[in-house]
């Protein structure tokens, strides 16, 4: 086609293409970009189709997926720098994955959508003598992408081979700062040290921690959403308001110290021990508060309330809502178990505790114990656990005598009953 222009006119006698055939490089571009992306079947997941607020039915979670919809439609929009969506299976992560390389190829950009225990797959079967396309090619292909969504990350076989690979593509990633969305379902910290600096690089990642829906079996027993726990950090927690006398404040901010921390790296156990009323369930809400906007994942329950979930959600006919909560508490990243001792004795309640925190013990999970109860008046077996000083570090909240070693107060001396009186 030739345009109709006067003569001496720059495009006088040049042709141009029509409309149609432009709209069809367009079409043909499109359909290059997606199946470049690799999206396959989650090209339906997309920005319009997406609960803008999550899953989760606590509006603190809300808020924070309502903040990581923007960041990923900004990044969408012009991508730059990483994205890391961390939570449990069924909270949004790979809906946002996929809808941020869906808007991409929208918007002309070439972005490639990988599941990782898929991509190491594809990378191993590189090595058999039939295989079409070598290594080589198709390593450089993904970390060189222009944009590239890791879904599932940390869900792969975890051999020396894997680990290696995926840390010189994510390493080549930060160090050429590309575009990249991670997901995965682990706690930043459960991640190899190399890959974990990563990405948890505050001058590179974004880390959005999600929660479940209602459907999760926990939904209801994490206080730490609860208006008066969420408002309790560090910055709130005064020593002063809860010491009585000055070698109290001395210990409580010791144990503030040491509380902050366990909460910028959270490893092994913390056992906060004292009295009623001397700060406890604050200052360990206030080390979940921290972890929560660091993006790792914490649980934190009150253990009469887990047990009465554990019983009401025992069944011989259905142990499966059983299994769930008691899998899904023993096994949570970081757990933090508030007034351990106020639940009732029972041989039941005292065996399913001693299971939850002898698994903890034996994995080596970062756990937090804040209990009224002395040594002594422990469970043995419990104490055998909490106490090991290989393990844990026992915070005392103010004059308490956890160990029982002070001598107790001397007894009156009994008066003898008078005679002919019961």
């Amino acid at each position: 086609m030739r345009r109709a222009v006067r003569l001496g006119h720059p495009d006088f006698g040049k042709a141009f293409p029509c409309e149609c055939t432009q709209d069809e490089r367009e079409d043909e571009r499109q359909a290059r970009l997606q199946r470049y992306s690799n999206l396959g079947a989650l090209s339906r997941l997309t920005f319009e189709n997406l609960s803008p607020r999550g899953r989760s039915p606590h509006s603190g979670h809300q808020e924070r997926f309502a903040e990581a919809v923007k960041a990923a439609q900004r990044f969408a929009d012009a991508p730059a720098a990483w994205l890391v969506f961390t939570g449990p299976s069924g909270c949004g992560k790979t809906h946002l994955a996929a809808a941020v390389a869906g808007r991409c190829v929208q918007r002309g950009q070439a972005a490639l959508f990988m599941v990782v225990p898929d991509l190491l797959d594809h990378l191993r079967a590189t090595y058999q003598p039939d295989s079409e396309v070598a290594y080589d090619d198709l390593f450089e292909l993904v970390r060189t992408a222009p944009v590239l969504i890791l879904d599932d990350l940390g869900v792969q076989s975890a051999t020396p081979w894997a680990e290696e690979k995926l840390f010189q593509l994510i390493n080549h990633r930060y160090g050429a700062q590309l575009p990249t969305v991670f997901t995965t379902n682990l706690d930043l910290a459960a991640f190899n040290p190399r890959i974990q600096t990563r990405l948890s690089d505050a001058t590179l990642s974004q880390v959005y921690h999600f929660e479940s829906g209602a459907g999760s079996a926990v939904h209801g027993l994490d206080s730490l959403d609860l208006p008066l726990l969420r408002a309790m950090s560090f910055k709130t927690f005064d020593p002063r308001l809860v010491a009585s006398d000055a070698d109290e404040l001395k210990d409580i901010q010791n144990a503030y110290r040491q509380a902050m921390k366990f909460a910028q790296e959270p490893a092994d156990w913390l056992v906060i021990a004292g009295g009623t009323g001397r700060g406890k369930t604050r200052l360990a809400a206030a080390i979940g508060n921290f972890c929560r906007e660091a993006g790792r994942q914490v649980m934190f329950v009150v253990v009469p309330d887990l047990l009465d979930r554990l019983r009401s959600s025992y069944s011989p006919q259905n142990a499966r809502g059983f299994d769930d909560v008691f899998e899904q508490v023993r096994n949570a990243p970081l757990l933090i178990l508030d007034d351990l001792g106020s639940q009732s004795g029972t041989p039941w309640a005292d065996e399913k505790l001693f299971q939850i925190i002898n698994h903890r013990y034996n994995a080596c999970l970062p756990t937090v114990v804040t209990t009224n109860l002395t040594a002594n008046n422990i469970e043995a077996r419990l104490a055998s656990r909490l106490t090991d000083p290989q393990v844990s570090t026992i915070l005392l909240m103010g004059r308490f005598d956890f160990w029982g070693k002070q001598d107790p107060a001397p007894r009156p001396a009994a008066r003898g009953r008078p005679r002919g009186r019961p």
